[in-house]
């Protein structure tokens, strides 16, 4: 999913259109602070960010969005000035092209955000990428015991959605594992500690069992 942060409905428009023809999901916001808000609670592969916004700038939003998330961002500007693009590499953008641009860098430039990204998700801090085997917190590799790093790729990449411990163990563990299913409570209380502030994804369901929430 890309974030389109653009107050002009005509470029949104042109921008959405070329993009749905490369099977890109197209989430929008016009401000600033609904760039903001939509990026605390969702999870986006790349954000398109115009500098010139009403409220808050471009600019602005970005620093805001760099204090709890690492996803890409690459302004989308009629400003060509290097100062601007000073201010903009400043406060914690990627990249930067200036309007007019054709359809054929927009979509180059997205095609490589989304391989570079592979199917990470981004959920405050955390990171999660399945495709990588890895997981981040603000940036930083998080060393994770296997059990625990597939126990969180199993209950994100099914996110939303109760799994008991039967299920749990089944798709950790194994369908011939032998001990009891409490293995998979010591495995939880680990991960959590290991995430830290971010264990608050991690839900349990009463006489139910757990999954990822945000």
């Amino acid at each position: 999913m890309i974030l389109l942060v653009e107050d002009n409905a005509t470029i949104r428009l042109l921008i959405k259109t070329v993009l749905k023809k490369e099977n890109f999901d197209i989430d929008e916001a016009i401000t600033g602070e609904e760039a903001i808000e939509k990026v605390r609670n969702n999870s986006y592969s790349l954000i398109l960010m115009d500098l010139m916004l009403p409220g808050i700038s471009g600019v602005e939003a970005t620093k805001e969005i760099r204090i709890f998330s690492q996803t890409p961002i690459i302004f989308l500007t009629a400003l060509t000035d290097e100062q601007s693009q000073i201010l903009a590499y400043e406060a914690g953008a990627d990249g930067y092209i200036t309007k007019p641009f054709s359809n054929e860098i927009l979509k180059s430039i997205v095609k490589r955000y989304k391989s570079k990204n592979g199917n990470g998700r981004i959920y405050d801090g955390l990171e999660i990428s399945k495709s990588k085997g890895a997981v981040f917190i603000n940036g930083e590799p998080l060393h994770l015991p296997t059990k625990e790093r597939e126990l969180l790729f199993f209950l994100e990449e099914n996110r939303g959605i109760v799994k008991n411990r039967e299920q749990i163990l089944d798709a950790i563990w194994g369908y011939d594992f032998e001990g009891n299913d409490r293995v998979v409570d010591k495995h939880i209380t680990k991960l959590r500690e290991h995430l830290g502030e971010y264990s608050k994804f991690i839900k349990t369901v009463k006489l139910l069992g757990y999954k990822f929430e945000v």
